[in-house]
């Protein structure tokens, strides 16, 4: 397996390999540093992994990085699972529910946390409490062990604890909704994952956040996997309304066209259907 060394040494700069990396606007140094891995990955076609030295003064962690954008994030003493695509695969026609869902990547990021000066998410959320820190790798140890029902309740009690003492917009609260958005994922409720999903993109979108755009792809990988056409109508409605929005303020990306005009034609389908 192809190895890299990642230094990240500031809040705007990385290298890997001793090459250096320069986010694009509105993107954090971390998501920059897993989608350079990505493209490694692809170019490979075979996983890639990396050392990540994230300039806390920790133990570094290693990172395996799939081509289809997946990771796992070992840390001293953890091995959690955190998807990290920012879009789903190109749609597929809808499929009778005979056929089963189309097949796409998990919606969502989860966090991995790991020890060692402090507990750390692994993308673009913000260093948790420990109080709170403790709690994820309560989720992230039942989800390990297959109890998804327990870490779901545990993730939303979470959610609502900071929600309610934070305020829903605040970036713990939202790390703690994509943490439930993807436990739904894996349990194969997807309904309820693009609720939750939704629910983060339309945040970030009413904040005019430059990370909306990938929060509203997160959403719509969800979305792809609702075999209700009742319902993937009304949350593809949703999907479309939020990337509307983000192009009139120019926050949606050029390459988010194609996956607009894709969602756009599925839920005409869907309302002819309907």
């Amino acid at each position: 397996m192809t190895r890299f060394e990642v230094r990240i040494t500031g809040e705007e700069r990385a290298e890997i390999g001793g090459q250096p990396l320069v986010p694009e606007p509105g993107q954090c140094v971390r998501d920059a540093v897993l989608d350079r891995l990505q493209q490694f990955a692809r170019e490979r076609a075979a996983t890639v992994a990396a050392t990540v030295d994230d300039g806390s003064g920790a133990a570094g962690f290693l990172v395996q990085v799939s081509p289809d954008g997946s990771s796992r994030v070992l840390g001293p003493g953890t091995a959690q699972v955190r998807p990290v695509p920012d879009r789903p695969e190109p749609c597929e026609p809808p499929k009778s529910p005979e056929a089963g869902p189309v097949p796409e990547p998990g919606p969502a990021p989860v966090s991995a946390v790991t020890t060692g000066g402090g507990a750390r998410a692994t993308a673009d959320a913000p260093v948790l409490p420990a109080e709170h820190a403790e709690r994820i790798g309560r989720i992230n140890a039942l989800a390990a062990g297959g109890r998804l029902q327990e870490a779901c309740a545990d993730a939303s009690a979470l959610r609502e604890d900071l929600a309610g003492s934070l305020g829903p917009g605040h970036p713990h609260a939202l790390e703690a909704r994509a943490v439930e958005a993807y436990l739904a994922h894996l349990r194969g409720d997807h309904r309820e994952a693009t609720v939750l999903a939704l629910g983060v993109a339309r945040i970030r979108c009413g904040a005019r956040d430059g990370r909306a755009s990938a929060e509203v792809a997160r959403a719509a990988a969800a979305w792809q996997r609702i075999d209700d056409d009742r319902a993937a109508l009304v949350h593809g409605r949703e999907l479309l309304h939020m990337w509307d929005r983000l192009l009139r303020v120019g926050l949606l990306p050029p390459r988010d066209t194609a996956l607009v005009g894709q969602v756009r034609r599925r839920v005409d389908a869907l309302a002819a259907r309907v």
